[in-house]
């Protein structure tokens, strides 16, 4: 059986250099759903078209990033065929692809496909009290691959299988001290302090920042066997690319005006 669409579930905001995709579903606690999933990869597509420079993932309201999967189509299957697990996934894959920095505003608890999400971003910014966690063995779920891989690679082995094993959630200043998050800041001042983080991100060379979101990337993803000689060749033309830029020489003007660049992405 396939689940039924409804209202939309992902908005986008644009805020200059800045789009803001929120996880609408706040009578759920912005649960997900096959349609979010869908919905959220497309925005991500849409962003990489329209070359924005930083994307930001957030739960509408004030009260909860997203609550993970809706438990109410855990049984159903996606208008794709995929199973619930398989569409975080998917989901997921198609977040970490965007060229741009992608920044997660945990303005509230994140759980199970919700968590992944966020860590799948490569920033987050917590609000102070929000509650962090991976429930799947309270639910009977042995957790996909990609998303275990990607905590190890946030937090290490051995607090991955604490998140994982025990499925207790843990506060943003635990969450913080085990490197989960990036920043935790006071909930009156949360929303600015991310917003103003993305926008300088924003503000600096897209062809700098996004060539070395790529090379990081790479790195990590071939951190046991090394880079090949095309990767290599891709690293190097990143490089090229950036040092042959009308950017570059932007960057040096800024400087020696003592100005704010005005970056072009060319």
């Amino acid at each position: 059986m396939s689940a039924v669409r409804s209202s939309p579930r992902i908005r986008a905001e644009d805020r200059d250099t800045v789009r803001v995709l929120v996880i609408d579903n706040v009578a759920k606690r912005n649960a997900l759903d096959f349609q979010a999933l869908e919905e959220l990869e497309a925005a991500c597509e849409q962003a990489a078209a329209d070359r924005v420079r930083c994307l930001v993932l957030r739960g509408a309201g004030d009260d909860a990033f997203s609550s993970g999967f809706d438990l109410a189509e855990m049984g159903l299957t996606s208008p794709r065929g995929l199973r619930p697990d398989e569409a975080v996934e998917r989901a997921s894959d198609v977040l970490a692809a965007v060229p741009c920095p992608t920044l997660a505003f945990l303005n509230g608890s994140a759980f199970g496909g919700g968590l992944e999400l966020a860590a799948t971003c490569d920033l987050r910014v917590a609000r102070a009290g929000a509650a962090l966690g991976m429930p799947p063995a309270k639910l009977g779920v042995v957790y996909p691959e990609g998303g275990l891989r990607r905590f190890l690679g946030l937090v290490g082995a051995a607090r991955t299988r604490e998140l994982f094993f025990v499925g207790r959630p843990v506060d943003a200043d635990t969450a913080l001290a085990w490197g989960l998050v990036n920043r935790v800041a006071p909930a009156a001042e949360a929303e600015r302090e991310a917003l103003a983080l993305a926008a300088e991100i924003g503000a600096n060379a897209p062809l700098a920042v996004q060539g070395m979101k790529r090379i990081l990337d790479l790195l990590e993803a071939t951190h046991e066997r090394g880079l090949s000689g095309e990767e290599r060749a891709e690293i190097a033309g990143l490089r090229r690319r950036a040092f042959e830029s009308e950017d570059i020489l932007e960057g040096r003007r800024a400087r020696e005006e003592r100005r704010a660049p005005r970056f072009s992405g060319r």
